[in-house]
C-alpha cells in the first residue's frame, strides 16, 4: 500500500503553518500538490510519479519557469520526506533525489561513494553539491551512450560531456566544467580520461572587472549608512566593499567571527583554507550591530545572516549577498552587483593607497600572492607614474 498524496498534502501544510510560512505560500504549495495528485495514478505517492513530476514540461515542450519548476521539485523532495520517515525537511537546497536519473546500481554506487569521500575530506556543502551534480551529470551521460559502467567510459565521453556542459548549463563554462569534473575522474583512478580533459583545454576567463570609482564607493558606504537600504543590505555590502570578503564566506559568516571589541573579523575562507583577520571600520561594526539587534530573525542557526523568511535557516547560495549588493548599489544610483564588484574595488582601492602587494594579498586572503597583481592594472594613477618620460627632441 502506498501513501496517498492529498494526505501528505495536509500534514506538510500544517508544518509549513508551523514553521512561519505565509499564507500565500501555503496557497502555491496547495495548487503544486494538486497538479501532483492529479499525475499519480489513484492519487497516490511513488518515487516514479515524482521522478515523472519534475522532469514533465509544458505540452508545447518548453520548460516551466524556473521558480516554478523549483517548487514541483520542493514538493517531491517533501513527500519523498515524509513516506521515508513522516517528517518534513524544509530546509532550503538542493534536492538531488529529483535530479537523479540513474538506471544501474553500479553507477548509483559510485555517484554514493563519491558523495561519501568528498565528505570525510571536509568538503564544504557547495563545493559537494557542485562536484555531485557534474559527476551525476557524466555518469547519466555515459548510461545514454549505453555505458553500463565506469570502466567503460573513453576519452571521447569526457569531450562530449564538457561541450555539451559549456553550451546547456546556463552561467557556466568550460573551465568551470573542467574544474568540477576532474576530482571525480581522479577519483576513479582514471588517469587517462584527465588527460582527455585536459585536452579540452578549458578556458579560464581572466578578464578585468572595472571597479568602482572614487565617488561611486563614496555613495555606496553613504546608503548603507544613512538608512535609505536596510540593515542587511547594507552589513553585506558594507563586509564586501571594506574588507573584500567573498560571497560564499559571507554566507558562512558566524557570529562568534566577530570581535566587536578588537574591531576585527577572522574567519576561515571557504575556498582557500585560509585564515584570514580583517579590520571591522566603524562604518561597518555599526551596519552589523544594527542587523543583529534590529533586524535579524530570531534563528539558532550560529551565522550572521539567515532567511528573513521562515524557515530562518543560513542563506542557501550566492543569489541572496549578490541581490542585496544590487539593490544597495541602485539605491546609491550605481549599475551593477556582486561581491565581486565590491571586492575588486576594496583591492584597487587599497592598491592605489599604496598599500603593498603583499599585505593586499593578506587581507584578501588569496592562496597565491600573484593573484593579487591582477589589481595593479585597475590603478591608472599608479600606470602611468611607471611611464618614463620620452627624451627631449623625440618624434610624436
Amino acid at each position: 500500500m502506498g501513501t496517498s498524496i492529498s494526505s501528505i498534502a495536509e500534514h506538510a501544510f500544517e508544518a509549513l503553518r508551523a514553521a512561519g510560512y505565509m499564507e500565500s505560500t501555503v496557497r502555491q504549495y496547495r495548487k503544486v500538490f494538486r497538479c501532483l495528485e492529479k499525475m499519480a495514478p489513484d492519487g497516490m505517492w511513488t518515487e516514479d510519479v515524482g521522478r515523472e513530476f519534475t522532469s514533465v514540461t509544458k505540452p508545447d515542450g518548453t520548460p516551466f519557469e524556473h521558480n516554478y519548476q523549483l517548487l514541483r521539485e520542493k514538493v517531491a523532495y517533501l513527500c519523498e520526506c515524509f513516506v521515508f520517515d513522516g517528517t518534513f525537511d524544509l530546509r532550503k537546497r538542493r534536492r538531488s533525489y529529483v535530479r537523479q536519473g540513474l538506471m544501474s546500481d553500479s553507477m548509483s554506487s559510485v555517484l554514493s561513494d563519491y558523495e561519501r569521500s568528498n565528505e570525510e575530506r571536509g568538503l564544504s556543502e557547495g563545493t559537494r553539491e557542485c562536484y555531485h551534480r557534474t559527476a551525476e551529470a557524466f555518469l547519466m551521460l555515459l548510461e545514454r551512450s549505453g555505458v553500463n559502467g565506469v570502466e567503460g567510459a573513453a576519452a571521447e565521453s569526457v569531450t562530449a560531456f564538457v561541450s555539451f556542459a559549456s553550451d546547456h548549463w546556463p552561467g557556466t563554462s568550460s573551465y568551470h566544467v573542467a574544474g568540477n569534473l576532474r576530482p571525480f575522474l581522479r577519483y576513479l583512478g582514471r588517469e587517462d580520461l584527465v588527460a582527455a580533459l585536459a585536452l579540452t583545454r578549458p578556458h579560464r576567463d581572466h578578464r578585468i572587472i572595472e571597479p568602482l570609482g572614487s565617488d561611486e564607493a563614496d555613495a555606496v558606504a553613504e546608503s548603507c549608512c544613512d538608512g535609505t537600504v536596510g540593515p542587511m543590505e547594507a552589513a553585506v555590502t558594507l563586509l564586501a566593499l571594506t574588507t573584500g570578503m567573498r560571497a560564499c564566506d559571507i554566507i558562512a559568516l558566524r557570529i562568534a567571527d566577530l570581535d566587536f571589541r578588537a574591531s576585527s573579523i577572522s574567519f576561515v575562507q571557504r575556498k582557500t583554507g585560509n585564515p584570514v583577520t580583517v579590520p571591522m571600520c566603524p562604518a561597518l561594526a555599526e551596519a552589523l550591530g544594527r542587523y543583529l539587534l534590529e533586524s535579524r530573525p530570531d534563528s539558532d542557526s550560529p551565522t550572521v545572516f539567515v532567511r528573513q523568511k521562515a524557515p530562518h535557516t543560513p542563506l542557501a547560495d550566492h543569489s541572496a549577498v549578490y541581490e542585496a549588493t544590487r539593490r544597495t548599489l541602485s539605491a546609491a544610483g550605481v549599475r551593477g552587483g556582486g561581491s565581486l564588484l565590491l571586492r575588486h574595488s576594496a583591492a584597487s582601492r587599497m592598491v592605489a593607497a599604496g598599500v603593498r602587494l603583499p599585505i593586499v594579498s593578506a587581507v584578501l586572503g588569496h592562496s597565491e600572492p600573484d593573484s593579487t597583481n591582477v589589481y595593479i592594472a585597475t590603478d591608472d594613477e599608479g600606470m602611468r607614474s611607471c611611464v618614463l618620460p620620452l627624451p627631449r627632441g623625440a618624434v610624436s
